[in-house]
């Protein structure tokens, strides 16, 4: 099957229409919480929208492998393999915090090819697709010019870090940084995407919660890598550096190593 990255796009953004319909309805009203073996919790919402899109593969493009949170991985030695989050950020969702998306990506060959992360409750929605501009709501977007981590504004998730590398890295980055704030979910993504903030540190980190993430913040000028400095893959640590340019990004691999 060819790369038609344009006839995928239009299907991924159909694909989040209903994402967004369905983790709305839920959003805000009493729902029922599970907690998996990981101790991270889980809800219908999560499930039925995960739900949703994967019916929507499974018909559109039945060749097509699936690797989702939620539910088992189909036919993930496909040519083809879309990834989803249906609910990133499910503890932010049941506090009713509005920073939760739904992520979604396409995998070409292992690679990523396109990316969206979708946030309803503010009604935005970035798209990176493979050597084009990332867009949010049909508008491009770029990265800061920030080249400094001293002039960088830091968000993180480090409240749940656990390996020791990336916690002592993050106590170095938010001494040198201009400020730091501490969650965001994916939404944090947009935000460097949108040229708003300048680096996200993140760890413990799994395939469904990254991979839509690299063609948006690529395709508005930043970089995506593991803490070392390689390309995110399905096979990456879990640990993540996003940032708004290369020479800060080198800056920030060269203080946590």
């Amino acid at each position: 099957m060819t790369l038609n990255t344009e006839e995928f796009s239009k299907f991924a953004n159909s694909l989040a229409d209903d994402a967004s319909r369905t983790s709305m309805h839920y959003f805000r009203n009493k729902i029922e919480i599970e907690i998996k073996d990981d101790e991270s919790p889980v809800t219908l919402a999560d499930k039925e929208t995960e739900q949703v899109i994967r019916e929507r593969i499974r018909k559109e493009y039945p060749e097509h492998g699936i690797l989702g949170e939620e539910y088992e991985n189909e036919k993930i030695d496909s040519e083809f393999i879309w990834v989803i989050d249906p609910i990133d950020g499910t503890r932010s969702y049941i506090a009713g915090h509005k920073d939760f998306g739904n992520l979604i990506a396409l995998l070409h060959k292992n690679k990523p090819v396109l990316g969206i992360i979708n946030c309803p409750a503010h009604r935005e929605r970035w798209i990176g697709i493979k050597n084009k501009i990332t867009k949010c709501n049909g508008r491009d977007v770029q990265t800061s010019d920030i080249k400094k981590i001293k002039d960088s504004y830091l968000f993180t998730s480090g409240l749940y870090f656990q390996e020791p590398q990336i916690k002592k890295g993050l106590e170095l980055l938010k001494e040198k940084s201009q400020y730091y704030r501490f969650g965001g979910d994916c939404y944090m993504y947009g935000m460097l995407a949108s040229g708003m903030i300048d680096i996200v540190l993140e760890d413990t980190l799994k395939a469904h919660d990254y991979m839509a993430l690299v063609n948006v913040i690529e395709g508005a000028g930043g970089v995506i890598t593991d803490k070392f400095g390689k390309d995110i893959s399905l096979l990456s640590d879990g640990s993540l550096i996003a940032s708004s340019s290369k020479s800060l990004h080198e800056e920030i691999i060269s203080l946590i190593n």
